[in-house]
């Protein structure tokens, strides 16, 4: 998966990974649904910030350089759905089923915060621990 430090910061977008990084497409154990989703939901903010330069060289690079973003775009559809549920092959915690809540800032609606979360008692749960210990030892933390 990418390592977003070391990619530039104007490149650092993630539908231009999904669609460019090849580990994504095994990260998602359905990555069609997730990358429709996502050209679904760049489509709501270009429908927020139609002059957007930024946003349309975004939109006209995937599309020459991906046929089914360029297909997916052209559908019209626009998400609109702040929560769901994502299936995750991930290389050190396994699979992982996860909930997604996005919440929006009251001041500043430009502003999200994505909660991911599992069911407690099962393996994503477990999963989701695993990961937040090795995240812990590999920063040099312990505890």
């Amino acid at each position: 998966m990418r390592d977003w430090p070391a990619c530039p910061a104007t490149r650092r977008n993630y539908v231009r990974i999904l669609f460019s990084d090849p580990a994504m497409r095994t990260l998602y154990a359905d990555w069609r649904t997730v990358a429709r989703e996502s050209v679904s939901h760049l489509r709501m903010l270009a429908t927020r910030y139609p002059d957007q330069p930024r946003l349309a060289g975004l939109v006209g690079e995937r599309s020459v350089q991906e046929k089914d973003f360029g297909r997916w775009w052209g559908n019209h559809h626009v998400a609109s759905r702040s929560m769901g549920t994502k299936k995750f092959h991930h290389p050190v915690a396994g699979e992982l089923v996860l909930d997604r809540e996005t919440l929006t800032c009251g001041t500043d609606p430009d502003q999200n915060l994505v909660v991911w979360t599992a069911e407690p008692n099962t393996p994503s749960y477990d999963g989701l621990r695993v990961l937040g210990s090795w995240a812990s030892l590999k920063d040099g933390k312990q505890g």
